[in-house]
């Protein structure tokens, strides 16, 4: 059975219907829960903004996602670092994390100064720590405090998010989980850690984890 285009005269605006829809939802949310005029112009400007909300991830949390990232290796806001693991489990081997460049912060700064009623930047950062980081499908980007701690928790969620700003590679395979999972080091640290960050969001799977 053939695809019929004439059936679809009309219909071929279906990506601009599901960018509008999804804007249009996204308001009525920030609406819906902030129920302030200037909370919400100013949720609005950071996430409209080409580069500000994954800095403040990063910034905040120590993550963001793969494609903010790669929004912030392209603007020479980010760069990636090659280090060496100092984890038992892990020690010595060779990792790629997500560092803030002195062009970032300078960038994070005067950012803040153009934001509608910056006093309630405070606020904003509070919802950003509500979340250790957000996955779209494509996996998160961390630096490296923030892999170092997820190896030293175990923290199997994060650990088979994180990947390469540049390529998107993933840096631990399922051999590796698999081999922290069954470690008797790790899965004491595990139980310690496990309540000291936000939730991890898939957007991928519509999951909070």
């Amino acid at each position: 059975m053939g695809f019929d285009v004439s059936s679809q005269s009309g219909k071929n605006d279906v990506l601009i219907t599901a960018a509008l829809a999804a804007r249009q939802a996204r308001d009525r949310a920030l609406e819906e829960a902030l129920k302030n005029h200037s909370m919400v112009e100013l949720y609005k400007a950071v996430l409209d903004h080409a580069f500000l909300l994954p800095l403040m991830e990063m910034k905040v949390n120590h993550c963001t996602s793969f494609r903010g990232g790669q929004i912030l290796t392209q603007q020479n806001l980010a760069q990636p670092y090659s280090f060496s693991s100092e984890t038992p489990l892990y020690f010595g081997k060779s990792l790629i994390s997500l560092e803030i460049t002195p062009i970032g912060e300078t960038e994070f700064k005067e950012a803040f100064h153009e934001l509608p009623d910056g006093e309630l930047l405070t606020f904003f950062s509070q919802a950003l720590s509500a979340y250790s980081c957000i996955d779209s499908g494509t996996g998160v980007c961390g630096t490296k405090a923030f892999i170092e701690r997820a190896l030293m928790s175990s923290d199997m969620a994060i650990l088979e998010r994180i990947v390469d700003a540049e390529t998107g590679e993933k840096h631990f395979r399922s051999e590796g989980r698999i081999r922290m999972a069954d470690s008797d080091l790790s899965k004491g640290t595990a139980i310690l850690e496990a309540g000291s960050r936000g939730v991890v969001i898939d957007l991928g799977r519509n999951l909070f984890l």
